[in-house]
């Protein structure tokens, strides 16, 4: 072989390890379909993922029941989710291109909400087996299911922090639905909001520092955020109507959420800054679209 065909034989093969995932360099191609979302457009509820800019909407799961509560994976290559394909809503995990789908939990109850941990090796869940929403854990592949908390009230919306140590949730325990924080174990339960409305939604920010939320404290579900002790709560939209899910971008700088711009319960999915600035519109509302969940991180192939 001469030198300029064993150049070219080079290039080829080095362009194919980076194409491939076997480049050690940590070049890697850019996340395809980075938000995952529900959708009813073909009539019942589906997830879909799609671009940032909300192009390439793409259909995952296929059935004829309601698949809802999309949850990526902290290394980007699986989605948790809530389906009642089998009879009753449960968790359920499928790989990132829709492939795989596997049932985790198995009870006559309601499991719904999953949540990651950031090592990936467990998701949090709401479920009410025991008589009322309450706060779940149980290993990633649906093993060592174990309740974190115990009233009888409401616990929902549970989200893992990005160390691992916490997770945040939405209580009704003291007459109105307010953001908790708990350590991942479910001791040191902690009050952060206190006001006489309903906040609800919990999403940590990539760094841990912000927990983004919902609350009607203004007289409509907006999009505020505060930091991780419950300081310095701030309210981000000025919508006038009724707002929910938000989830962080993995550099922090943007917040993807859902928004009844219709006032017709057919949400539409819309982005802002971190800061509550630059709204724009990634689907309009004419069909229900919601629950958006950012990707983490980038997959690396």
């Amino acid at each position: 072989m001469n030198k300029t065909a064993y150049i070219r034989l080079a290039l080829l093969v080095l362009v194919s390890t980076m194409l491939t995932g076997g480049c050690r360099s940590g070049l890697s191609t850019p996340a395809v379909h980075p938000i995952a979302f529900a959708s009813g457009r073909d009539g019942n509820g589906q997830i879909y993922v799609m671009n940032t800019d909300g192009s390439d909407q793409t259909r995952l799961t296929h059935n004829r029941t309601d698949d809802a509560n999309p949850s990526w994976s902290p290394d980007g290559r699986r989605i948790a989710f809530a389906s009642n394909r089998d009879g009753n809503d449960q968790i359920y995990v499928m790989n990132a291109n829709g492939s795989g789908q596997t049932r985790l939990t198995k009870n006559r109850a309601k499991d719904v909400l999953p949540s990651w941990s950031s090592d990936g090796t467990h998701l949090v869940f709401n479920s009410n087996r025991d008589g009322n929403d309450e706060i779940y854990v149980m290993n990633a592949d649906g093993s060592g299911q174990t309740r974190l908390t115990t009233n009888p009230e409401n616990d929902v919306f549970p989200s893992w922090s990005p160390d691992g140590k916490h997770i945040a949730f939405a209580s009704n325990r003291d007459g109105n639905a307010e953001i908790y924080v708990m350590n991942a174990d479910g001791s040191g339960q902690t009050r952060l909001t206190k006001n006489p409305a309903s906040d609800l939604f919990t999403s940590w920010s990539p760094d841990g520092r912000q927990i983004a939320f919902v609350s009607n404290r203004d007289g409509n579900d907006e999009i505020y955020v505060m930091n991780a002790d419950g300081s310095g709560q701030t309210r981000l939209t000025h919508n006038q109507v009724a707002a929910g899910d938000p989830s962080w971008s993995p550099d922090g700088k943007r917040i993807v959420f859902d928004l009844d711009m219709n006032r017709n319960d057919n949400f539409g999915i819309y982005v802002i800054n971190a800061d509550g600035s630059g709204q724009i519109t990634l689907i309009n509302s004419q069909a229900d679209n919601s629950e958006p969940s950012w990707q983490p991180r980038a997959i690396q192939r």
